[in-house]
């Protein structure tokens, strides 16, 4: 075994330690007390989690690329195996981007005008180029892997736009810190529970899903986890706007 699989199992199991942990303590703020101690501790878990589990899967995936390179593997010769790592790579972006705009806006409600920086903005750029990539790759260099860049594509453009959106008019909104640090850290916990369904869910309960419903586990999570995110973002507008009329 040569130094470059040794690091890689080594980044596989940090990758996958984090990703166990991460997935664990995103339910916690879920149903915890909305700033209470036990939603914010837990918070700063599966944050930091996902920070390790992001970064790790676009190291992955560059490595993935490079050895391919190495061995002589063209594109043409295994399309699925570099589509899978364009996935895997453009999936770790966006969360990572999701998950730092989730935190971003908490640390700034109270100066909403401080969320626009040089980094964060080219984060959101980031963002909208993974999707860029995606669909790009997906389309020139057909595989079995294409229809789930396809499918995915447009998360890393609507998180783009939405964070740019934010920054360009931060006081547009009432509470709008909120709805995007909830949208965020909820759309994290997607990218967490699709890579378990599809990983992890997989391995441990030996099963294998074939033909057209293969693509189920990818979409499962955020044919759920979206609506579920909508109706949030609705019932909780609809108590600040009934706050703010009882002020009044």
């Amino acid at each position: 075994m040569n130094v470059f699989n040794l690091l890689f199992d080594a980044l596989l199991l940090v990758h996958v330690v984090a990703g166990f942990i991460g997935l664990a303590a995103f339910w916690i703020p879920v149903f915890a007390r909305k700033g209470g101690r036990a939603h914010v501790k837990a918070g700063r878990v599966y944050a930091w989690c996902a920070y390790v589990v992001t970064l790790s899967a676009v190291a992955a995936a560059v490595g993935r690329i490079v050895s391919y390179r190495v061995q002589g593997i063209g594109i043409a010769e295994q399309p699925g195996s570099y589509g899978f790592a364009v996935l895997l790579g453009y999936l770790g972006v966006v969360t990572f981007v999701m998950v730092r705009q989730g935190l971003r806006v908490l640390a700034t409600r109270r100066a909403p005008e401080k969320l626009r920086t040089p980094a964060h903005e080219a984060l959101a750029w980031a963002s909208i180029s993974g999707s860029v990539i995606a669909v790009g790759f997906g389309l020139t260099v057909w595989s079995e892997v294409s229809p789930v860049l396809l499918g995915m594509s447009p998360i890393g453009l609507f998180t783009g736009r939405r964070m740019l959106r934010l920054m360009r008019d931060p006081g547009g909104q009432r509470m709008g810190w909120f709805y995007s640090h909830m949208a965020s850290m909820l759309g994290g916990g997607i990218a967490f529970h699709t890579a378990f369904i599809v990983f992890g869910a997989q391995r441990l309960w030996a099963y294998e899903i074939e033909g057209p419903l293969a693509i189920l586990p990818w979409i499962l999570p955020t044919v759920v986890g979206v609506p579920a995110i909508v109706i949030w973002t609705r019932r909780y507008r609809r108590r600040f706007e009934r706050r703010s009329g009882a002020a009044v």
